[in-house]
């Protein structure tokens, strides 16, 4: 059971910092985004490309997909969600659904729709009597809990309290002199950055193809609203027991039957504390 707990808790380090990713967006836009998992794939496959094609290092390849990141979510921002946002959330939502179903073919088309593996420049394991701790699960676990301490402090400065105003209320924040339109690109440009690492994290322990981003969207919503959806600390929970129960399911009963039993559990969380595991304080939370 141990090994299963460890894998289980290096998935969910992915679908909790995919979750965060959401929850920024939340926080700050009111817009589920759909496109999530898509927008890390673009840079992620940057890094790879970088690494493969021009044996950049990793880290100079790391950087330049967090840039790249950064750009797309304030682009898609700029000229997708914006101008909508301000008319209709339900079609923003569904315009983050069609983003979804376009930058998949337009990986494909840049890159092709061969898988690749992706081994990090940690890899390598530690042996705890019979449980073995990848370096790569290591990196996981401690990049999700800084990202979210990181968020935690940040949505307490300046900018962060500007970008929940921005969620109150846009015309009363933009009375008060704050920058919408920047800060919801800001937003979103944060959001895209911690969802490259969320793609990142999770092709290291798989391959990295077009489809990489699907199943993670689906895990990173699930966690995110076991989480409260608003919550950062909700958003790491809920992830890390996501994955913990999918790793137990299919070690236990059948990799089958993973999905079922996960959503399962989360309807019943759901239904016993509709605001999340974190409950009346997830819509406060940091």
């Amino acid at each position: 059971m141990g090994q299963q707990i460890v894998s289980g808790l290096s998935a969910g380090a992915s679908y909790a910092l995919l979750a965060l990713a959401l929850v920024i967006t939340m926080k700050t836009t009111k817009i589920p985004n759909f496109a999530m998992a898509s927008m890390g794939l673009v840079p992620t496959y940057c890094i790879w490309w970088l690494i493969t094609k021009f044996q950049a290092p990793y880290a100079l390849a790391l950087a330049a997909g967090l840039v790249v990141a950064f750009a797309v979510g304030w682009a898609i921002e700029r000229t997708a969600i914006r101008g909508l946002a301000a008319r209709s959330e339900f079609a923003t939502v569904v315009m983050t659904i069609g983003l979804w179903f376009a930058i998949n073919p337009l990986v494909v088309l840049l890159f092709g729709f061969d898988a690749h593996p992706f081994v990090p420049p940690y890899a390598g394991a530690l042996h705890v009597g019979s449980v073995v701790v990848s370096y790569s699960a290591i990196v996981a676990l401690l990049l999700s809990v800084v990202v979210a301490g990181l968020l935690r402090v940040f949505f307490g400065t300046r900018i962060g309290i500007e970008m929940k105003a921005v969620a109150e209320s846009a015309p009363t924040a933009r009375l008060l002199g704050v920058g919408v339109g920047t800060i919801s690109g800001l937003a979103w440009g944060i959001a895209s950055l911690v969802a490259m690492l969320a793609v990142l994290l999770n092709v290291h322990d798989t391959v990295l193809h077009p489809g990489s981003g699907d199943s993670l969207i689906i895990n990173g919503f699930v966690a995110a609203t076991a989480g409260g959806f608003t919550s950062v600390a909700g958003a790491i929970i809920g992830g890390l027991v996501l994955g913990v129960i999918e790793t137990l399911t299919a070690g236990y009963i059948s990799s089958a039957a993973g999905s079922t039993i996960t959503l399962i559990v989360i309807m019943a969380i759901l239904l016993a504390r509709p605001r999340g595991l974190v409950g009346e304080a997830a819509e406060r939370a940091l």
